[in-house]
This record gives C-alpha cells, structure tokens and sequence, in this order.
C-alpha cells in the first residue's frame, strides 16, 4: 500500500480521495496550487464540461479534489455536485475567482 498518494478505482470516494490528495498537497511535488487552496476555481474541462468550486487538495498529476462544486451546464441550467476529484489531463483551462495573497 505505499504512501496511499494514489487514486484508485474503488477507493471509498471524494472524502477518502481528498484526505490522500490534501497530504500530497503539502508535499511540494507536482505544481504548486498551495495559494489557491480553500479558493474558487472556475474549470473549463474537456467534453465541453464547466464546473465551479474550492480547491481542497491535489497531487503531482494536478488530480484535483473540489468542494461545494457547481456544473453549469449553460447560463441558466447548474447542478451542486458537492464535492469531485477531477482528473488533472481534463483540465483544459482554470481560473481562481478569489483573491490570492
């Protein structure tokens, strides 16, 4: 079982998932989003997918866990999906809709 940095299918789900990436966070591997914790990020992913939420945790591979997640499916249709990993090759584009110190 190594240093459970690892997502993996069947693992428990985003709580499981988002403790191990959060642990990882601290570890400075990967790229560096330590300022943009606990901050709103707009996603634009692939497959034409748009999610909003707070960053809660990610790895090296920018996997990333988000909380209180919105999709917008178009300007007038969003669905909460609560909390998400998001796998870091979906990610097309992001931008923090909070300020960073």
């Amino acid at each position: 079982e190594g240093k459970g940095s690892r997502l993996q299918v069947g693992s428990p789900g985003p709580a499981a998932s988002y403790l191990r990436l959060r642990k990882m966070s601290k570890t400075g591997a990967g790229a560096d989003l330590r300022k943009f914790m606990e901050k709103r990020l707009d996603l634009k992913l692939t497959a034409n997918r748009h999610v909003v939420g707070v960053l809660r945790g990610y790895d090296q591979f920018m996997n990333i866990v988000l909380d209180n997640t919105v999709e917008i499916v178009s300007p007038t249709e969003k669905n909460e999906i609560g909390m998400v990993v998001i796998r870091g090759n979906s990610i097309m584009m992001w931008e923090c809709l909070d300020r960073v110190k």
